[in-house]
Order: C-alpha cells, then structure tokens, then sequence
C-alpha cells in the first residue's frame, strides 16, 4: 500500500467510497486479532470487526487526520467488543482459542535456537490469552498493536493510570506463569 491512511481518508471524504476498502484490506487481520483477544469467539470477533469498520466509515468526520488512523480505529473496536461481551453475558471460553494464523510456515525453522524462541513465542501467547480482559486488553494494544498508554486509556474509557496498573498486573502474571521467557544467554 503506498498511499499513507490520510491520504485514504482523505480520498474517502472526498466521494471516493472504494478507497476505504484499501483500510479494511490494511487493517482487517490485525483487528480481528484484537477483538479475537477480547471476545474470544470467532464467529463474534469477526461480527464486532466488521461493526468497527462501518462504524469508522459512518464516523469519518470525527476521524483527526493528525493522528494515526489505527489506535482510533482500535478504540472502536475495543468499546464494541465490550458491548458484545455485555451483551453476551460475559460468558468467555477459556480453551485457548487460536491466536495466530492457522496457516503453517511452508519451512521448518532451521536451527534450535528458532525452534525455541517460536516456543516461547507461543507459550507468551497463550498466557496473554488467559489473562483476564482488561489485562489482555491492554497488553494487546500496547505491545501487539504499539499503542500509546494515552490512547489506550481513551479507547477503553480510563485513566492512563488505571492503563498502567493493568500493563503492571499483566507483566506479574506472566512472570508469574511463564517464569522467565526471554532468550537465554549461551556462555561461550
């Protein structure tokens, strides 16, 4: 994609409505993750995803173009997903939805030292997704997803500080379950 998401946006406002599918293809993945995390069911996530697209496209004229399109885009998302789970009781299935692609990568890592990290990467993963909510919620905006602090707080609707403490809380309960899942120093 070489057009950057101002100019998108730019060129929706101005009439041209195929131009906003560009951002749906760009960011699609990406916030079906995101949801994935939150509502933890597909067939939900992938209802609450298209949600936050009509509504970003409904909503273009609150858009600041001063900003990245994403967080803005991601904080809609957020508050449907937690409509959704309001509105679905809160009822979450805990047994380990998938959190990346189902698709294989065609080679076999080729050293040990990949075999292991792509296993740590996955146990992060897991234990990420059996956080509680608003732990998972933030860690996945803010490492996943590079979302500042701030707009994390605007898109859930809370304090930076109340951000801060979930990302602190979320940080122990993974060196809680994990231990220590940062690459080992070989000794030479």
């Amino acid at each position: 994609m070489n057009d950057s998401d101002q100019d998108i946006v730019r060129d929706v406002r101005h009439g041209d409505r195929d131009a906003f599918g560009r951002l749906v293809r760009a960011y699609q993945g990406r916030l079906f993750g995101l949801v994935m995390m939150i509502v933890r069911e597909p067939a939900g996530a992938e209802d609450v995803t298209q949600d936050a697209f009509v509504r970003a496209y409904t909503n273009l004229h609150r858009y600041d173009d001063q900003r990245p399109f994403y967080p803005w885009l991601a904080s809609i998302a957020v508050r449907l997903a937690q409509n959704w789970l309001r509105l679905h009781g809160r009822i979450v299935r805990r047994e380990g939805t998938a959190l990346e692609s189902t698709v294989e990568p065609a080679a076999m890592p080729a050293t040990l030292t990949t075999l292991i990290a792509d296993e740590r990467g996955r146990r992060l993963w897991q234990a990420v997704a059996a956080l509680p909510s608003g732990e998972r919620t933030a860690v996945m905006l803010y490492y996943r997803d590079e979302i500042a602090v701030r707009d994390i707080a605007l898109a859930l609707g809370v304090t930076t500080g109340t951000i801060k403490t979930l990302l602190f809380r979320a940080r122990r309960h993974l060196r809680e379950r994990l231990g220590d899942v940062r690459p080992q120093e070989t000794s030479t």
